[in-house]
């Protein structure tokens, strides 16, 4: 039995596109950039990456410069019209794609044993807070100042409930603890 894949399915090619849309690449290129983006957790090897290539050109989403003979490694790929208009289309798909996977968290939930909760709450929540930073930080000098605002805002309330929760359930936490020793302690006599 295999071991689940890294990304869903079809990731790769609209990340494929989205990159290329961004400027022409080679292949080995695309392929470096997701690995450095994901520190190595999804490594797509060029048996994925150039049959990837090789369909969104069949498609007419991307083109490219002439090649060394038979090297696709040394192929510039760029966008099309017809691959832009069809990257514009399917990013309505990824505006909802967080929601849609964190619904799937009580299946994942499932998975986890108990001694390897502290790990995944605390590696789960600074991973989270660093996705956040980095949204933020790439996309500021794109957003409004009134749409930064109101993002650093709401993010604040957010962080702002879960400190609250937090420490709410660890005084009931401290309490229970405290019931224990006591009835311990009271047993013990």
């Amino acid at each position: 039995m295999s071991r689940p894949q890294g990304a869903p399915r079809g990731l790769l090619m609209f990340y494929m596109l989205h990159h290329i849309a961004k400027k022409p690449t080679h292949g080995y290129e695309i392929l470096q950039d997701i690995t450095n983006k994901t520190d190595g957790t999804w490594r797509p090897g060029a048996g994925s990456i150039y049959p990837v290539l090789k369909k969104l050109e069949d498609h007419g989403y991307i083109e490219t410069d002439d090649c060394a003979k038979g090297e696709t490694s040394q192929c510039v790929y760029r966008i099309t019209p017809k691959g832009s208009a069809f990257l514009h289309k399917t990013k309505d798909f990824f505006k909802d794609a967080g929601r849609r996977w964190s619904s799937m968290r009580r299946i994942f939930i499932e998975f986890i044993e108990p001694e390897n909760v502290s790990n995944f709450l605390i590696n789960g929540t600074q991973m989270y807070f660093t996705i956040n930073q980095e949204i933020v930080k790439s996309m500021e000098s794109t957003l409004s100042y009134n749409d930064l605002q109101y993002v650093l805002r709401e993010y604040a309330l957010i962080l702002e409930r879960q400190l609250n929760w937090s420490m709410s359930n660890l005084e009931e936490v401290k309490k229970k603890s405290e019931c224990k020793l006591n009835d311990n302690s009271l047993a013990k006599k």
